[in-house]
């Protein structure tokens, strides 16, 4: 991306007014529905996405200018400063907040006034501050992880005009705080997921009809069951994703299974790379942990909206909160011989993938759906694509 020089305003056009993505997760390669949406409102308005600040030093007491970074044209990348320890309290919060919202006005007004402003908060920890009055910018809270009454949630819920949650089972919580609350499930983009991927590109591909995991590898996934299947199966198990494992035993248990021959972890990718790929895959899996672990209640169904978007089929050991398309396309069990059985049927092609109820569910999440919806609970216009 392209560093923005400091002398000069974020945009050239303000008249698209604002919106002040903000995040806990940052800009990388391995995109999380902050990123997505960020993206998405690029291609209408004027889109600041502020991640999360980088660990505090004293060197942070100092820090008073963000580096800002251009995505494209209508979308800039910063991310927050931390310039007082969060260990002071709430007032170190405020005080951030007001630094921060002083140096982004610098960059967005125009003739001393701001641009029509929208605040899209997913981070829960910072940032409440920031444009907070009702006067200066809409209030929207976008719930994706389940944070139900930690952090700032609470307060970002009671002060919002308006409430998303993408998991049904946290709806009795936030209608309790606040009279405008809906339910938009996690996003697809169908036009990307759409776009033309050459017979070269899958044919040549390492994951030319193999099964393939995407996500983040962490101490929740079973990698003890990956290796049951790697020895199972007759072609190539692929990984897409981050490593982010703390525990010991599981990280010789990753390491042994990236050591077999057909077991490939290529690393996280971002959308445009990592398409082919899955284009190419036979079948997407999910394969979490089941010792008990309560974070397997509240897994988003992200990858396997990705999964269904590339038209494949999933075999998963969890929930993944798309009821309508169960056994026809999203087969979900826990024993580990019926798992394998399943990933047989795939491969022979008698494993049902339903083309139209797929369709049909995609429709229902595709971004410019989820976000017209969003602006219409706010009671604003949703702008064209520029």
């Amino acid at each position: 991306m392209e560093v923005v020089s400091d002398n000069k305003k974020y945009f050239v056009n303000s008249k698209l007014g604002c919106i002040i993505v903000t995040s806990d997760e940052p800009w990388s390669d391995v995109w999380m529905p902050q990123l997505h949406y960020a993206y998405q409102l690029s291609k209408r308005y004027n889109v600041i996405f502020l991640g999360p600040p980088a660990a505090w030093s004293i060197r942070s007491l100092f820090r008073l200018k963000h580096e800002a970074k251009k995505y494209n044209d209508r979308l800039i990348v910063i991310n927050y400063l931390n310039v007082l320890p969060l260990f002071i309290g709430k007032l170190a919060v405020f005080i951030n907040d007001l630094i921060n919202q002083k140096l982004i006005s610098k960059k967005i007004t125009v003739n001393s006034k701001l641009p029509d402003l929208i605040m899209w908060r997913f981070d829960p920890f910072r940032s409440m501050y920031i444009y907070n009055d009702k006067n200066k910018a809409r209030q929207v809270f976008h719930v994706i992880d389940p944070i139900a009454g930690k952090d700032l949630d609470i307060p970002l819920t009671k002060m919002s005009e308006l409430v998303i949650t993408t998991s049904p089972k946290f709806m009795d919580h936030y209608k309790a705080l606040n009279k405008k609350v809906i339910l938009l499930r996690q996003g697809v983009d169908i036009d990307f997921y759409n776009s033309a991927v050459t017979s070269e590109d899958i044919n040549s591909s390492i994951a030319k009809d193999s099964v393939l995991l995407l996500g983040s590898f962490t101490d929740d996934i079973d990698y003890l069951f990956l290796k049951k299947i790697a020895d199972h199966i007759s072609t190539n198990l692929v990984f897409i994703g981050p490593m982010k494992i703390l525990k010991h035993e599981k990280v010789t248990q990753f390491n042994d299974l990236i050591g077999k021959d057909n077991v490939h972890w290529l690393g996280p990718m971002e959308p445009n790379k990592f398409l082919s790929y899955l284009k190419a895959c036979n079948v997407g899996i999910i394969s979490y942990d089941h010792d008990n672990n309560p974070n397997n209640k509240f897994r988003s169904p992200l990858k396997a909206i990705g999964y269904l978007a590339a038209h494949k089929c999933i075999i998963s050991n969890i929930d993944c909160e798309i009821p309508s398309l169960q056994n026809k396309a999203i087969y979900i069990l826990n024993d580990e011989q019926a798992y394998l059985k399943l990933l047989d049927k795939s491969f022979a092609g008698s494993l049902l993938f339903d083309e139209e109820a797929v369709k049909r569910y995609l429709a229902s999440i595709d971004y410019d759906n989820l976000i017209a919806l969003a602006f219409s609970s706010l009671g604003k216009e949703f702008s064209p694509k520029v």
